[in-house]
């Protein structure tokens, strides 16, 4: 009997290594795109998470290394999950996160296409909709900032590959995830400020508000999407939606500390207020099983035997 083999792309990311270990607790064969060297603390945690997968070292938008991978290990199915991820880096270099996110896709899907892979999953984000509340699947994307602009680009992709030629692609419209990572973001960055015994920040007067699930949560609703073959669009959130102050008081309610408040001193351009419909997810069966402040408890747990020093 043939085993499943599937390859993630963006291994070495937050998502990425989140979903590669818990594919291969499940017996499949994982093939784990990865970039570059680990960065500490990352790297410990990498270790782990990757230590039943079979890594391969590439950029993504490297047709014929991409193409090679596919065809030598046969791939059943592809999780795509590489990508420019970080809004402020979105910014500060946009033909980065256009060549990633954009260019990144088109060459997945086009060695998809050309090698027959049976199954597609896209990680796409909230931040397609654009400035809006309670969004559906089959409300239109818009352009906004770059990273925004350079998902829904991506979304809009993957449903040309889908719509033309019948590929089984699964795109998942995920709401903000957290957990362990090492990126720069609200809750890792307030969680390594605490640890650190620093009081996180408070950005005065900002009321920006989003939709939060865990990491766990994020990959059961993938891992379900995929096993069941619901080829479409998704929205993955839960019913979590808070502002800025309300996430970093909730995890300073784990430490004796409390937030400093701070003015910024250059109005971040920003979506300020979003959210998704998840009543589609619901009607699989699907409902997340940790809470927020479960999820925050966890994600200390893991900055406490990982490490915790500043994101690179």
């Amino acid at each position: 009997m043939n085993m499943h083999k599937v390859l993630v792309t963006g291994a070495s990311g937050f998502i990425g290594s989140h979903l590669c270990k818990k594919l291969a607790s499940t017996g499949k064969i994982v093939i784990a795109q990865v970039r570059d060297v680990f960065p500490s603390p990352w790297g410990i945690w990498l270790k782990e998470a990757l230590d039943k997968c079979i890594q391969v070292t590439g950029d993504i938008t490297n047709f014929s290394f991409l193409k090679r991978v596919v065809s030598e290990y046969e791939v059943d199915s592809c999780f795509h999950l590489a990508a420019q991820a970080v809004v402020k880096v979105g910014l500060t270099n946009p033909s980065e996160t256009f060549k990633v996110n954009v260019l990144g896709t088109a060459v997945l899907l086009e060695v998809c296409r050309q090698l027959d892979v049976p199954t597609v999953y896209i990680q796409s984000t909230d931040k397609a909709y654009g400035e809006r509340m309670d969004a559906k699947e089959e409300d239109p994307l818009v352009s906004t900032g770059i990273y925004e602009t350079s998902k829904a680009m991506q979304d809009l992709l993957s449903q040309s590959y889908m719509n033309t030629y019948g590929l089984n692609i699964i795109i998942g419209r995920s709401c903000n995830v957290y957990g362990f990572d090492a990126a720069s973001r609200i809750v890792s960055n307030s969680i390594r400020s605490c640890l650190n015994g620093n009081p996180p920040i408070i950005y005065e007067g900002e009321k920006t508000k989003r939709q939060y699930i865990y990491i766990e949560d994020e990959v059961s609703a993938i891992q379900l999407l995929t096993k069941t073959q619901k080829n479409g669009i998704w929205n993955i959130a839960t019913d979590d939606i808070l502002t800025q102050e309300q996430v970093v008081r909730k995890i300073c309610s784990f430490f004796p500390l409390t937030p400093k408040l701070v003015k910024r001193d250059k109005p971040l351009k920003e979506i300020q207020k979003q959210s998704v419909n998840w009543d589609k997810l619901k009607a699989l069966g699907w409902k997340p099983k940790f809470t927020f402040e479960e999820g925050i408890q966890e994600t200390i747990k893991k900055f406490e035997r990982y490490g915790f020093d500043s994101a690179n």
